[in-house]
């Protein structure tokens, strides 16, 4: 029998797509089952590569929302939960310092995943606010994680992006004329005793 794999064994080794997809499945299976309990932990890897968001009746330390802390989870704290999985299984560590929504407050800095990833990173910081009411929906999430797993998935059908073959020969004849490949522009010096 083959050993079972968790979102939270690929914790700080996740790609982009692989987040989104991450987002996009478990969020849809939240609204279907209205299960309010998330975390990394219960986010099974499937054979197939997809995400199965197993059931659940306690949380992990660390993922609970400010609000849930007494034990009252919703939508909501779902939402905030789910940001701070996505965070973990990201970046490969928890947030707010690894005490999660208790060690969040009012003035709490919200933390900021990847700069090459903007929009996630902008997402999670959304789910992430101390303010239920200011989280955005499972839906908009699933909207967004939808939006952008195709994105990317385009990304990859296309392949890598080269240079064309004519910018690489201008630049290379540019380059013999006038040492154009720096960055900055390239001067011969006239006089040596001009210098100050």
């Amino acid at each position: 029998m083959e050993e079972k794999r968790y979102a939270s064994d690929i914790a700080g080794h996740c790609n982009e797509p692989t987040a989104w997809q991450i987002l996009m499945e478990v969020s849809q299976q939240l609204i279907e089952r209205k299960q309010l309990i998330v975390n990394p932990f219960i986010f099974e890897i499937e054979e197939d590569g997809h995400f199965l968001l197993l059931p659940s009746e306690t949380q992990l330390s660390g993922f609970d929302a400010p609000e849930a802390i007494d034990g009252q989870h919703t939508e909501a704290s779902a939402v905030w939960s789910l940001g701070a999985s996505l965070f973990h299984i990201v970046m490969g560590h928890q947030v707010m310092n690894g005490k999660g929504g208790a060690g969040q407050s009012e003035n709490s800095k919200l933390p900021y995943m990847r700069s090459e990833w903007p929009v996630m990173s902008e997402l999670v910081q959304q789910c992430l606010r101390y303010q239920p009411l200011q989280r955005p929906t499972l839906q908009q999430i699933l909207n967004k994680a939808t939006e952008q797993h195709n994105r990317c998935k385009e990304e990859v059908r296309r392949g890598p992006k080269f240079k064309k073959v004519t910018d690489l020969a201008d630049a290379t004849i540019n380059a013999a004329d006038d040492m154009a490949f720096w960055p900055e522009a390239m001067h011969k010096i006239q006089n040596a005793n001009t210098l100050n």
